[in-house]
């Protein structure tokens, strides 16, 4: 019995020596930027880790707000103040600063549809911590959030009228960005951009 409870102590010390070994000289020598495309157990891991932390802690309520014109118009008005710089008016995940993100934005209008209300509104409350993606739970109202899960759902059925107006948004977002950029940064075109990490 002796001889076993040894041998699990020195198991385990191997394994926590090995462990920090790992952390303080292979991970930082590992590529993390966010240019790089994460590979496919990297993805898994990350996928099975935040999909079941958001199962065990959201809610499981519908959404309280029934999708008057009313609501969808305040939703919209919130969701394109706040999350439409990341995953695009329309919620295609084309976001608005030219720049990539690890793991990718995710398109609202793909997979995100088949989530409960209670899930979507539980990442927009608390974020996902390394993603990119803030919470907003402490500054502002659940209605608010309601209003902007409310919205996340009606950009996958988005009538033309609308898709038409938002695109109109979008191509004048975009040109005054353009236009914003070229006055702040009228030297740009002429910088070589350093190498990227490899």
């Amino acid at each position: 019995m002796k001889r076993t409870l040894l041998d699990i102590l020195i198991v385990g010390a191997l394994a926590v020596m090995a462990l920090l070994v790992a952390i303080l000289l292979l991970f930082p020598a590992m590529n993390w930027s966010a240019l790089r495309k994460p590979g496919h157990m990297e993805n898994k891991l990350a996928g099975y880790v935040t999909s079941n932390w958001i199962r065990r802690n959201a809610v499981t309520q519908s959404n309280p707000l029934p999708p008057t014109p009313e609501n969808l118009k305040t939703g919209q008005s919130d969701y394109e103040e706040h999350c439409a710089k990341c995953h695009g008016l329309e919620g295609d995940g084309e976001n608005r600063f030219d720049a990539d993100f690890s793991p990718p934005v995710p398109k609202l209008t793909g997979g995100t549809q088949k989530w409960p209300d209670g899930e979507i509104y539980f990442v927009i409350a608390n974020g996902i911590s390394l993603t990119g993606m803030p919470g907003f739970g402490k500054n502002h109202a659940p209605k608010e959030i309601w209003g902007m899960v409310l919205w996340v759902r009606h950009l996958a059925q988005l009538s033309p009228p609308e898709k038409a107006a938002t695109e109109s948004h979008a191509r004048m977002t975009t040109d005054q960005h353009e236009k914003m950029m070229k006055e702040v940064h009228p030297e740009s075109e002429d910088i070589h951009q350093p190498r990227n990490p490899g």
